[in-house]
C-alpha cells in the first residue's frame, strides 16, 4: 500500500510536469504559421519569410583592444581589455513594425555589473510614406560621429568633442521623415537607464532634439552630406549630482587608460543649456572626408555667468584598395565600406585632428583644452573582421587635470590596436 502511494505521487508529479512543459511549449496567439528561410547577408545571419513580412537578424560584435602609452607627467596604464562584447537581435514584424534588443557585456573599469543596455526600441514605419516613429532606448539625434555605429568607426574611439557634447543613448521618443536627398528627425529624450533614481518631487530631466541633413549629391561612390543639429536640455535628476548641476567630460580618444583628462567638474545652478552642431561629409570613391563643429551654451540661475564650451574635428581617409563607402540618406549616416574586392582584403589609411575646449575661464569653468592628432590604418580581411592600428599625439593645457586629480599640461602619445569580429 505504501509503495502504491509513492507510485501515485510520482505519477501525479510526472503528469503535472508534462502539463507544464506542454503549456510552456505553446506559442500564444493562435495557429498562424509563416515559413522562414535562413541565409547570410553581408556577413549577418538573417531569417526571413518569403513574402518579406517577417525578418530577424543577428548583429553582435567583439572588440578586443590594447594600448601602450608614452607617458610624460602622469602614469598611464598599458594593457588589453574587451571594449565591447555585444549581442543584438533585430526584427521586422508584419512589414511595418521593427524592434531591436542590444546588450553589451563589455569589461568595465569598476566592480559594478558589467551589463549595459544599448539599443532597445520599437519602431513603426507608416505604410507608403517615408515616416517612422520610435520609442525606447537609442541614441539622441545629435552628432554625426556619435550616431555612427561603433562597428564602423574610423578609429578605435570617437573624437573627444564627440564624447563631451552629444549624450548618446537615452530613453525617449523620436519621429523621422526622409526623401531621396534629405531627412529630418525630432526627438524628446529622457534619462539614461543606469541613472534613474527615486527622484521624490524632482522631475526627470529631458531634452528636445532636432537634426536635419541634406544630401544634394547622393549616389553610390559619391555623396555630399550637410547637417545641422540643435538641442534644448534641462539638467538630469541623478544620485551623483546635486539638483540643477551638470558636468561635461571626455577621454583623450583612448579607453584602456580610463580616467578622463577633460572634466569640467560640477557646473551648478543650471537653468537649461542649448547644444548645437554642424556636420559635413563628402565621399568620392575611396576618398572620405568628415568634419563637425559643436558646442553648448549653459544658462544659469541667480545671475551666474553663462558658460560656453565648444570644439570640433576634421578627418580624412583613403581606401588604398579602391573600395567605396556606403551612405544612408534616410538616416543621414555613413555606413561601412563595400566588401573587399581582393581575396586578401581591403586596406584604409586615415587621419583626424580634434580640438576640444571645455574651458570658460570668465565663468570659472576649467575643464581643460586639448589638440589631438590621430593616425590610423584599418585592415578588412572580409565583411566580418576588422583590425585597426592607431597612433596619437595629445597636446593638453594646464586645466586638463580630471578635476585636479591629474597633473596638467601633460602632452603624451600612445599606440592602440583593435581586433574586431562582427557577427
Amino acid at each position: 500500500m505504501k509503495y502504491s502511494f509513492y507510485f501515485f505521487q510520482i505519477a501525479v508529479m510526472l503528469f503535472t510536469a508534462s502539463a507544464l512543459i506542454a503549456q510552456d511549449s505553446k506559442i500564444p496567439g493562435g495557429s498562424e504559421k509563416v515559413p522562414v528561410g535562413a541565409e547570410v547577408k553581408n556577413g549577418k545571419l538573417v531569417f526571413e519569410s518569403e513574402d518579406g513580412t517577417y525578418r530577424w537578424w543577428l548583429d553582435s560584435r567583439i572588440q578586443f583592444d590594447g594600448a601602450m602609452y608614452f607617458e610624460n607627467k602622469n602614469a598611464m596604464s598599458n594593457g588589453f581589455h574587451f571594449r565591447r562584447i555585444t549581442f543584438a537581435i533585430k526584427s521586422l514584424f508584419h512589414r511595418n513594425w521593427e524592434a531591436e534588443l542590444d546588450i553589451d557585456f563589455r569589461e568595465d573599469s569598476d566592480v559594478d555589473p558589467q551589463t549595459e543596455l544599448r539599443d532597445i526600441w520599437i519602431k513603426y514605419n507608416v505604410p507608403n510614406h517615408n515616416i517612422s516613429f520610435m520609442v525606447g532606448h537609442f541614441k539622441e539625434p545629435f552628432g554625426l560621429e556619435r550616431l555612427n555605429s561603433s562597428r564602423m568607426l574610423m578609429f578605435l574611439e570617437r573624437s573627444s568633442i564627440s564624447s563631451a557634447i552629444p549624450m548618446g543613448r537615452r530613453v525617449g521618443a523620436q519621429a523621422r521623415y526622409w526623401t531621396n536627398w534629405y531627412q529630418v528627425t525630432g526627438a524628446v529624450m529622457g534619462h539614461e537607464p543606469a541613472t534613474r533614481i527615486d527622484k521624490g518631487q524632482r522631475d526627470e530631466g529631458f531634452s528636445t532634439n532636432l537634426r536635419a541633413s541634406v544630401a544634394p549629391i547622393n549616389k553610390f561612390g559619391e555623396n555630399l552630406h550637410i547637417g545641422l543639429a540643435g538641442s534644448y536640455k534641462i539638467p538630469d535628476a541623478t544620485s551623483e549630482l546635486r539638483p540643477n548641476t551638470i558636468e561635461l567630460s571626455s577621454r583623450t580618444e583612448s579607453y584602456v587608460f580610463d580616467p578622463k583628462f577633460f572634466h569640467t567638474g560640477d557646473i551648478s545652478d543650471v537653468n537649461y543649456y542649448n547644444r548645437y552642431g554642424l556636420e559635413f561629409l563628402y565621399i568620392n570613391g575611396p576618398l572620405y572626408f568628415q568634419s563637425e563643429a559643436m558646442g553648448t551654451t549653459i544658462k544659469r540661475f541667480y545671475g551666474k555667468p553663462t558658460v560656453n564650451l565648444r570644439g570640433g574635428y576634421v578627418m580624412a581617409a583613403w581606401v588604398v584598395t579602391g573600395e567605396n563607402r556606403y551612405y544612408y540618406v534616410d538616416e543621414g549616416e555613413v555606413g561601412p565600406i563595400e566588401a573587399p574586392k581582393s581575396c586578401w582584403g581591403a586596406l584604409e589609411i586615415a587621419a583626424r585632428y580634434t580640438h576640444t575646449d571645455l574651458n570658460d575661464l570668465e565663468s570659472g569653468v576649467h575643464g581643460g583644452m586639448g589638440n589631438q592628432y590621430m593616425f590610423g590604418v584599418n585592415y578588412y580581411p572580409n565583411n566580418n573582421i576588422k583590425i585597426q592600428l592607431n597612433y596619437s599625439f595629445v597636446n593638453l593645457d594646464q586645466y586638463a587635470t580630471r578635476k585636479g586629480n591629474l597633473i596638467g599640461d601633460d602632452d603624451h602619445s600612445f599606440v592602440q590596436i583593435r581586433f574586431q569580429a562582427s557577427m
